[in-house]
């Protein structure tokens, strides 16, 4: 989305989710993306937190906290929790409303939360420790740490560095390849299948928000590290910034004793939308997890809020140097400019971090991510000591990021109209989509051709085989390594409609046969689960 005036203009797409045309995410919200965030408005002269007066501070807490609480409320998401951090303190931390939509038990500032796209930064520094050891240059191809890196164009792969894996400049479709772990594919197979993406503009031209070249980048630090992202976490930020909540698994975040419930959009009773709690054994909840580097560390907001504060320093934390000075630095330093024509507000993409500057206030560094059944705000003011963190049980409100943003003004003194109310508006309008009425079959459609004439085994070099059976005279296709199973019924001519019992009521796809000059199947499209208007062709290779 472009940057604007309006109310919310859309930083990054960033966004929560999206369901594509024909095919309904579980809740609309991309697991693994930042989240459309709304500027902070037009400044206006207000007065500012003295940051030596204690009491001044403390009656500004109280301020915010109640704002806070008043927001969640407002945009009925069921619970989050905030943190607040001031000279290398944890000064407020509080939970909000209940781990589970209708449920009773609070969340409190020991629950644990997915963080989402934050975890960019985790796997950026852990990056810069490797630079440190010596063991990489920021300005290594990376090809030379994974082989089986490819890009389209040669040229590309041979001068993608590390620093490019990290700085959202690939020269790819934005959120390229976001779904594939839906079918079943490890890391290692979405790294391979980035030779097949097709470059929208000039590589290092223009920002495009990616996930995963942050698994590429991850793969480096394996190879160099000889360790496991997973262990590099545990044993060089976790253990050291006593993180004693953090994880990065599905199972840990189960096993956590005082753990979020997962939630999406949907209908509720009166034909109103709102926040359904997701079944903790959906097949599909290892998602954010596959895309580890990219989305997939749980935490609470205590210590979410200690990784806030490491980052507002030097590198270093208890007397130990984790990252040099010099590579923190690099970390929140601006790459890639997020729009080409910027006026009074400019963001740039960092190191798995956003830049943004303010017209006659201070720039901050901030990120923010959902999965598929939270979403998750980092912001702090380098050089100020003063940063945010919200975690939410909601993943499609942006309301963690608005109380960001809302904390900024105020403490700056940037007194601005009241963000909640207005990002609000919009987005309870964007959640209309979920009441409209579905599409009726022509009452004129075309028959299919005989059903034995689209049967057979259908290729594509991203997800592999698809095979199309007959059973109990419906179409199914099956593809993926999941596997993934459409089960499809006529719409017109060699159009279906496609349902997947795995992912629930929410989806609704579409298969789409096509055929050749004499009239014969040769391939099909259908729109994967968990994108946006986009399509996958298989072409036919066997009846």
């Amino acid at each position: 989305m472009s940057n604007s005036s309006g109310i919310i203009p859309v930083l990054i797409l960033v966004a929560l989710l999206i369901l594509s045309a024909g095919c309904t995410a579980v809740n609309g919200t991309d697991i693994i993306k930042p989240i459309a965030t709304p500027s902070t408005g037009q400044s206006h002269t207000g007065t500012a937190v003295d940051p030596n007066n204690e009491t001044q501070l403390r009656e500004f807490i109280a301020d915010f906290d109640t704002y806070a609480g008043n927001a969640r409320e407002a945009w009925k998401v069921p619970g989050m929790a905030v943190a607040i951090v001031k000279d290398g303190k944890i000064v407020f931390a509080k939970g909000y409303g209940t781990k589970t939509a209708g449920g009773s038990d609070p969340v409190t500032a020991d629950t644990v939360f997915q963080i989402g796209s934050t975890s960019k930064a985790f796997t950026a520094a852990l990056t810069a420790m490797e630079v440190d050891s010596g063991r990489m240059n920021w300005s290594d191809p990376v090809i030379t740490y994974v082989p089986d890196f490819r890009m389209k164009d040669p040229w590309v792969t041979k001068e993608y560095t590390i620093t490019d894996s990290l700085a959202q400049n690939s020269g790819l479709e934005g959120y390229w390849g976001t779904e594939l772990p839906m079918a079943g594919l490890n890391r290692s197979d979405m790294i391979h299948a980035l030779r097949y993406a097709e470059p929208v503009s000039s590589f290092r031209s223009e920002f495009k928000y990616q996930n995963l070249a942050f698994l590429v980048t991850a793969a480096a630090v394996e190879k160099t590290s000889q360790k496991s992202w997973e262990d590099n976490l545990q044993t060089r930020i976790f253990t050291p910034l006593h993180m004693t909540s953090a994880s990065s698994s599905y199972a840990a975040f189960r096993a956590a004793a005082d753990h979020t419930s997962l939630h999406t959009t949907g209908v509720l009773p009166g034909n109103t939308t709102g926040p359904v709690p997701t079944d903790p054994d959906w097949e599909f909840n290892d998602f954010a997890y596959v895309m580890g580097p990219a989305g997939g560390i749980n935490a609470n907001v205590k210590d979410m809020a200690t990784w806030t504060i490491f980052n507002m320093g030097n590198g270093s934390f208890e007397g130990k140097q984790l990252i040099s000075p010099e590579n923190m630095a690099f970390l929140h330093t601006p790459k890639t400019p997020v729009a080409k024509v910027m006026t009074d507000m400019k963001r740039y993409y960092c190191q798995g971090w956003m830049y943004q500057e303010e017209a006659g206030s201070p720039s901050f560094v901030w990120h923010n991510g959902a999965t598929a059944g939270n979403h998750a705000m980092i912001l702090f003011v380098p050089g100020k000591d003063i940063g945010i963190v919200i975690l939410a049980n909601d993943p499609d409100a942006s309301m963690p990021d608005v109380l960001a943003l809302t904390f900024y003004n105020r403490y700056f003194g940037r007194e601005n109209p009241d963000l909640s109310e207005q990002s609000l508006s919009a987005y309870e309008k964007s959640k209309e989509v979920y009441l409209v009425q579905k599409p009726v079959r022509p009452a004129n459609a075309t028959q299919p051709l005989a059903l034995t004439e689209y049967t057979g085994s259908y290729v594509n070099d991203v997800y592999g085989k698809a095979t199309v059976t007959e059973v109990n005279g419906n179409l199914s296709v099956t593809f993926g390594k999941r596997p993934v199973i459409y089960n499809l019924l006529p719409w017109d001519a060699n159009n279906f409609t496609a349902k997947c019992p795995q992912w629930g009521p929410a989806f609704d796809g579409g298969v789409s046969f096509g055929t050749g000059s004499d009239g014969k199947v040769r391939a099909l499209t259908l729109t994967p689960l968990f994108t946006e208007g986009k399509t996958a062709t298989f072409n036919r290779v066997s009846a």
